[in-house]
């Protein structure tokens, strides 16, 4: 069963995530869902979070 979400507490990680926008074309996104899906990963944001962390190549 997963983590129920409380704001101000971090899900996965001792911090609390912030937005960050990026802009990507149409392609490239579609490539990093393929990624996540690969990796395990629940979304693009979860995998950028493990990939800057070291837990993924």
């Amino acid at each position: 069963m997963g983590k129920k979400k409380l704001r101000g507490i971090g899900q996965d990680y001792s911090e609390v995530k912030i937005n960050v926008n990026i802009a990507l074309t149409p392609t490239a996104k579609k490539i990093l869902h393929e990624r996540a899906v690969e990796h395990s990963c629940r979304s693009i944001s979860d995998l950028v979070e493990k990939w800057a962390r070291g837990e993924i190549a």
